[in-house]
């Protein structure tokens, strides 16, 4: 008996010890991201339900200095087409619906046959993927009016899209499909989709603080505003809504591709329903976890080293786990779900500042638990050499961008980034400073003919046709068959 307590008291030293150096780990790795600019944000990770790791960085509300906390509510974007799936799984499970039957069964005026459920589920239909692309036509005709996702189907009838692809013969994400399946839940639930959401998967899983967003009714006072930089280039964060865009007015509700409000914490009640069963049962939910076959008997590519199932992407580099996750992006927001079903492991990021680094921190946590190593972070030097640059002008950046290129450790310098940043400035009409990065990117990279073409352009906006004349020469001695600088320098040597 003594044998067996001593027993337990080392494995409950070892497990709290083992606790203890994760937290340390995920400290280290979240509150590095804060410093380097990458997160702004809630962080949730857990281990079979078991909160080892949350906190709180960066401003809710920036003017008022309101900061983040455990009670912030942020939109989950395209991580809420894992609780739409949920949706749709549930009445599949009650033989509402078939998972492949065409989805024109239900909706008779759908103009696409072939289309099934699963093909919207996992992004195989073929489908346009935003609403622009399917109301074009209509708002030329009619440019006052709103359009909702019920206005869809009769859109597409109206005026049918061709395909990109026979359904089931590739992966195209598709903001669409999901749109489609929202309308879906409610035809066979006779129940609009928010009140849908409420009694058959937050109120069950507990989830209080969530819920769909709407037009028409105020959002909660712990909701974050959401922020990004304009451009590479801009110093501070500037409110996402007051940053133009030419096509949301346009548009009100459109549920089922993204619209969820939530917390870190509900998320977590959400991922703890999803083991416990209360939501779907298991043989479902190892469907929709499982990667899609498609027409060619090949597993759906959804990018590198990462499939699709039925709302959910499936990590395949990780061949002993099975690791599905949903990130999501809203202007002004990125959020990440990650969930290791092999242990029991989640991790949530949401992030109200767009940081776009969030899916690679998400994928350490997950290997730190794991005790497995970690990718290398690394900072762009070109984001950071346009901040400085903008900000204090070309001898500060340019001393910056030297040490940054030097600290290979946590900095990475690539020549399309710094070309990038360049062309940015110089169609903001900021020459000056254009001139300054394409200089310092061509000097960096002296046998890159591309540099010069960049180079040369700015120059001939600037007024300087002579220097633009030689930089072009330049090129074209380093490139004969080079297109642009041929061209660039026929019309200066005319003029």
């Amino acid at each position: 008996m003594k044998k067996v307590l001593l027993l337990i008291l080392a494995a409950c030293v070892y497990s709290y010890a083992n606790a203890q150096d994760s937290f340390k780990r995920l400290d280290s790795l979240f509150n590095g991201q804060f410093a380097a600019g990458q997160i702004n944000g809630n962080v949730l990770v857990a281990d079979h339900g078991t909160v080892i790791y949350k906190k709180s960085f960066g401003y809710a509300d920036i003017a008022n200095k309101v900061l983040n906390t455990d009670h912030s509510a942020f939109f989950l974007a395209s991580v809420s087409k894992t609780i739409t799936s949920t949706a749709v799984l549930q009445l599949v499970q009650k033989n509402k619906i078939s998972l492949d039957s065409p989805f024109k069964q239900y909706f008779s005026q759908f103009p696409y046959p072939d289309i099934t459920v699963r093909n919207l589920l996992s992004h195989t239909s073929g489908l346009p993927r935003d609403k622009e692309d399917i109301f074009d036509t209509l708002l030329k005709v009619h440019p006052q009016k709103k359009f909702s996702y019920h206005d869809i189907i009769p859109a597409l009838q109206q005026s049918p899209k061709p395909l990109a692809f026979k359904p089931g013969d590739q992966f195209s994400y598709s903001n669409i499909n999901y749109n489609l399946l929202a309308l879906l839940v409610e035809k066979a639930s006779n129940m609009p989709f928010d009140a849908y959401l409420k009694k058959y998967i937050f109120t069950p899983a507990g989830m209080t603080d969530t819920y769909l967003s709407n037009p028409q009714v105020p959002q909660k006072n712990n909701v974050t505003y959401r922020y990004l930089y304009p451009k590479h280039y801009y110093p501070h964060l500037k409110l996402a809504d007051s940053v133009p865009t030419t096509t949301d007015t346009s548009y009100t509700i459109f549920w089922g591709q993204g619209n969820v409000i939530s917390t870190t914490a509900d998320l977590l009640k959400f991922d703890q329903a999803l083991y416990n069963n209360k939501l779907v049962n298991t043989q479902i939910l190892d469907e929709a976890f499982k990667p899609t076959i498609l027409n060619n008997k090949q597993e759906v590519v959804a990018g590198g080293g990462v499939s699709y199932g039925l709302g959910w992407y499936i990590l395949k580099i990780k061949a002993h786990e099975k690791i599905v996750f949903h990130n999501g992006y809203v202007k002004g927001l990125r959020s990440v779900f990650i969930r290791n079903l092999s242990k029991n492991q989640t991790v949530i990021i949401l992030d109200n500042a767009q940081s776009g680094a969030n899916f690679i921190t998400a994928s350490n946590a997950i290997s730190i638990l794991d005790n497995t190593p970690q990718e290398k972070l690394k900072i762009s030097v070109a984001d950071k050499y346009a901040k400085i640059l903008f900000e204090s002008g070309g001898d500060v950046a340019g001393s910056r961008l030297i040490q940054m290129q030097a600290d290979t450790a946590h900095y990475r310098y690539v020549a399309h980034e710094m070309d990038y940043i360049g062309n940015e400035l110089l169609n903001d009409s900021y020459t000056d400073k254009a001139l300054e990065a394409f200089k310092v990117n061509l000097l960096l990279n002296p046998t890159n003919p591309e540099m010069y073409n960049s180079y040369g352009k700015a120059l001939n906006k600037a007024g300087k046709k002579q220097e633009a004349i030689l930089i072009y020469k330049r090129a074209l001695a380093l490139k004969q068959d080079n297109k642009d600088a041929k061209d660039a320098l026929a019309k200066l040597e005319d003029h």
